[in-house]
């Protein structure tokens, strides 16, 4: 039915997509636990208990592994995140609580890199993770321990995203020209499964069609050439980049792989780290190839 209606009341692709990824993105929505919980550290029963929460807990529900059958949940004090059995989760008894605001900061002004190297920002405009804050990043993603598999989407449920997103975006080539890619990524506090932060972004470009292997080749036969515009492989090197602005100067901060290449020497904030990738990251990596200028 949902689909039917979606196709009858569509009126824009944003809508489209949305409509097709309502059974496997969701929002953050409010809810209560109906029984004494286990609070773990990740979406599996041998992930590290962090604690218990009581029946009647108010939190949100920030995204979900439905094949796992947890969820992951922010207390509505927002002091507690973690993993929680979805079974023990009801959605219907919550109160009305307002969730915190995790609108990513907009662009301004003109950007730097040709159009087909940014998603539609009516669609895909970049959406924190909520749970993330400047506050607690040394927890996180600044921390070594932490690593972006234990918010990030199961295989089964991000090759659905995909092909969907790829519909949506009106894209009818292979998929394996794409990567599925959180624009405001994982590693600087993405949202893991909202649909505002996914969106297929290519590793070529329309006329030169790529997969992840052959443009890796492309590059290394062609150091420094713009001749096909940068896609997601490039993004990958400012991803890494920024999440190292954000944790420089914090004491035995986790660094990217790409750290050494290309060091930060300077700390940009969650918030601004965050607004480049959703807004320009290719102005980033401009600067990163331009003798590795900082991206503040």
């Amino acid at each position: 039915m949902t689909r039917v209606l979606c196709r009858l009341l569509a009126p824009s692709l944003a809508f489209l997509l949305a409509c097709l990824l309502a059974g496997v993105v969701h929002a953050q929505q409010p809810a209560t636990l109906n029984h004494t919980s286990n609070l773990r550290t990740g979406p599996y029963p041998s992930s590290k208990n962090k604690g218990t929460l009581p029946a009647g807990t108010v939190l949100h529900i920030v995204s979900k592994y439905p094949r796992l059958g947890y969820v992951r949940i922010q207390t509505d004090d927002g002091m507690q995140v973690g993993w929680v059995l979805e079974k023990n989760v009801d959605e219907s008894a919550a109160p009305a609580i307002e969730p915190p605001n995790t609108t990513t900061p907009g662009a301004t002004g003109a950007q730097a890199g040709p159009a087909d190297v940014y998603p539609d920002s009516s669609m895909t405009p970049g959406k924190p993770d909520p749970t993330v804050t400047q506050a607690n990043i040394a927890d996180n993603i600044c921390n070594k321990a932490w690593t972006t598999d234990t918010v990030r989407p199961a295989v089964s449920v991000t090759n659905k995203i995909k092909k969907q997103t790829m519909a949506a975006y009106g894209f009818t080539d292979s998929k394996s020209h794409y990567e599925l890619d959180h624009l405001v990524s994982l590693q600087v506090g993405g949202c893991p499964d909202c649909v505002e932060n996914l969106w297929p972004e290519a590793y070529g470009d329309r006329a030169h069609p790529m997969t992840q292997k052959s443009r890796s080749a492309w590059n290394k036969a062609h150091p420094g050439s713009d001749a096909v515009h940068s896609g997601a492989l490039e993004k990958d090197v400012v991803e890494n980049h920024v999440h190292d602005e954000i944790c420089f100067g914090i004491p035995n901060a986790k660094l990217s792989s790409y750290s050494k290449k290309y060091p930060a020497t300077v700390r940009v904030t969650l918030a601004r780290g965050q607004q480049i990738l959703a807004t320009d990251w290719y102005s980033c990596y401009r600067n990163i190839m331009d003798g590795n200028k900082p991206c503040e």
